[in-house]
């Protein structure tokens, strides 16, 4: 016998002060529990949102991801001493992504208001809201103490993640917890985001190929405005020949997003098999061909990334389904063999990332690059005053100049022995150290086209050159910019600056700085004015090119960190955790009976794949929406089956 629901007294009380006429009641949270908050004319916890409703949570999930098109724009560049100074700067895959996103959240905002006025306002329980809250917070105090509030505000250049657009984030992804409603919904948008996924994984298959649509006329012409059509043929994109980068930038991005995608497609592709006859033929062979179109996609795109979050989610697969696998075998054995032929047919691709990301592991990437170019690791170089000092295994050697003699020059150690000079017989004079030490170093002087005087350090064949003036001596850049040099502190990976195709170097420079944002970040997106770009040094000994610029951390969490500070990480972290722990206790005991649990359990799997991808790879607007969109969707699946469960309990 089905139980008295305990809110019926509450019903009866909101249909008399209706019968009455009175004013609706507002505050009808005990009219259902499943409510924090709803207005009178509320509809049902499974009523489906309309279609109207749900533009915003498409568009934003799905659409947002494929827009790319060209963007002229300006920045301030000239402050800083390691731009270029160029101010007009253009863009593809960034900048409408960005505005689309902040059209979203302006259309989510607008919608909730016309809920409110139509006394149709809700907001569904969830313990999500409160890390949404804090990190909304702490958001926006980064942005109000930062140095540079443009940047933090609309973002640093090809990135476009400010303070706007992580608002927005957080916008959008308390509406679609509280617009998802039913299967008709979530229906709407995985049938949508499969048409968008097949899209672009064909466009990446044209890539691979080597027939890449957007070095065609009509691709150009599509994704440039009219004004540009007559220099259409100047347009060239940086990538290689035959990567995959489809709309999405960077093609760690590519693997980055198909984390979250292949794990949904491949769950219902097993219910498909599964249901046997029930299920049409050709479902079957839809979601099968999408699936190894998505994963010749990721493997394609050549990301160790990727393949690291989708490694990880098959572990959780196994603990979650466990059993199930076994019931499943047949459609399983499928995809693995799907998966297994495109590994093999792409093997020239993945192999050769898969052993560089290894040998960056175990450091044998750092052992190639010394034995392939052997040269002394400087530990730092800085200026003092006239003074040079460069440090090698701690020993000092100590340049000292003369500003009214710019070519005289003393050395001296750091126990203030002098050290003596060997003219070299070259054209122009140089003289090399005389002493075991340090007899790899070289000096010269030299002048420039405005009989400026300089001293020139050669460290292995590479040229140091620094300024002698009043002022003192200053390192001049690759750029003709003037800075004095000073210690850049690190931490970890000294010995392998190579781990992670260079992310050793980026993160031990990139720990120091998270000192400085424990309460506050600097703002949003500005890790690139932040990061010790005068570490020439560093970028030395890492093999690197010295003026290369640093515009990500390669690591999620860290340009979190860094950006909007660490307190607003752990409220990140903290909402992730909330649904991945909620997600593990639901589908470990889900018995899978319908489409919607097969959604469900594919979305988690796909969030947890992508949290562990993003351990080596950025936030960004290309992947961000689908992944928040998605995050929703999770969340409100998840309500819907405990609802489910509970009812089940009851009768």
């Amino acid at each position: 016998m089905a139980k008295k629901s305990k809110n019926a007294g509450a019903n009866k009380k909101v249909e008399k002060d209706r019968s009455s006429g009175k004013a609706p009641v507002l505050k009808t949270a005990d009219r259902n529990p499943n409510y924090l908050f709803s207005m009178s004319h509320a509809p049902g916890i499974e009523t489906s949102s309309h279609w109207f409703q749900m533009l915003p949570v498409l568009f934003f999930t799905a659409v947002i991801i494929i827009i790319t098109r060209m963007a002229v724009y300006e920045r301030p560049m000239t402050q800083f001493f390691w731009s270029g100074g160029n101010s007009q700067l253009t863009d593809f895959f960034s900048y409408f992504k960005a505005e689309a996103i902040l059209l979203s959240g302006a259309a989510a905002l607008i919608l909730l208001l016309y809920r409110i006025f139509v006394q149709t306002f809700y907001i569904k329980r969830s313990y999500a809201y409160i890390p949404m809250i804090i990190y909304t917070v702490f958001v926006l105090l980064s942005y109000f103490s930062s140095d540079y509030k443009m940047f933090a505000l609309w973002g640093w250049n090809d990135r476009f993640e400010g303070t706007l657009v992580l608002l927005s984030y957080m916008i959008m992804l308390f509406y679609v917890i509280n617009t998802v409603n039913s299967e008709r919904n979530v229906k709407w948008l995985v049938y949508l985001l499969a048409g968008v996924s097949a899209l672009l994984g064909v466009l990446g298959l044209t890539q691979a190929l080597d027939h890449d649509f957007f070095r065609t006329t009509i691709g150009k012409k599509l994704i440039t405005p009219s004004w540009f059509w007559d220099r259409v043929d100047e347009l060239s994109f940086t990538f290689q020949n035959k990567e995959i980068y489809q709309t999405v930038y960077n093609i760690n991005y590519v693997s980055f997003y198909l984390t979250l995608l292949i794990p949904l497609f491949g769950l219902l592709f097993i219910r498909s098999v599964m249901l046997g006859k029930d299920e049409p033929l050709y479902k079957k062979l839809l979601w099968g061909a999408l699936f190894a179109l998505l994963v010749f996609n990721l493997i394609g795109s050549a990301s160790s990334g990727g393949l690291m979050g989708m490694a990880f989610l098959v572990v959780v697969a196994v603990i979650v389904l466990n059993k199930r696998i076994l019931l499943w075998w047949k459609p399983v054995a499928i995809l693995l063999i799907i998966t297994v032929i495109i590994t093999g047919v792409s093997y020239n691709r993945w192999m050769p990332e898969l052993s560089n990301a290894i040998g960056g592991v175990t450091g044998a990437a750092q052992q190639n690059i010394e034995e392939r170019n052997v040269k002394h690791k400087i530990d730092y170089m800085e200026t003092e005053g006239n003074r040079v000092i460069l440090s090698y295994q701690g020993d000092q050697v100590i340049f000292t100049t003369y500003p009214d003699d710019p070519t005289a020059i003393t050395l001296e150690d750091s126990n203030g022995t002098v050290l003596s000079l060997k003219r070299e017989n070259t054209e122009h004079p140089s003289f090399r150290i005389e002493d075991g030490r340090f007899d790899w170093i070289t000096v010269k002087p030299a002048k420039d086209d405005k009989e400026n005087h300089y001293i020139v350090i050669i460290t292995d064949g590479y040229e140091w050159p620094f300024l002698v003036d009043e002022g003192g001596v200053r390192y001049r850049t690759g750029l003709g910019h003037l800075i004095e040099l000073h210690q850049v502190p690190a931490i970890g990976w000294e010995g392998n600056q190579a781990f992670g195709s260079g992310r050793g170097y980026i993160w031990s420079r990139t720990l120091p700085m998270l000192k400085d944002t424990i309460l506050l970040g600097y703002g949003a997106d500005t890790y690139c004015i932040y990061f010790p770009h005068e570490d020439y040094v560093g970028k030395y000994n890492a093999d690197w090119n010295i003026n290369l610029i640093v515009d990500k951390p390669h690591n999620m969490y860290m340009g979190i960190a860094i950006g909007t500070g660490m307190l607003s990480l752990l409220a990140l972290l903290s909402l992730f955790g909330i649904y991945a722990v909620q997600s593990f206790l639901l589908y470990r005991r889900e018995q899978y009976n319908n489409e919607i649990s097969f959604i469900g359990a594919g979305i988690f799997l796909g969030i947890c794949g992508f949290l562990v991808a993003g351990l080596v790879n950025d936030s960004s607007v290309s992947t961000m929406p689908m992944f928040y969109g998605l995050l929703g969707t999770g969340i409100s699946v998840n309500m819907m089956l405990r609802r489910s469960a509970a009812l089940k309990k009851d009768i």
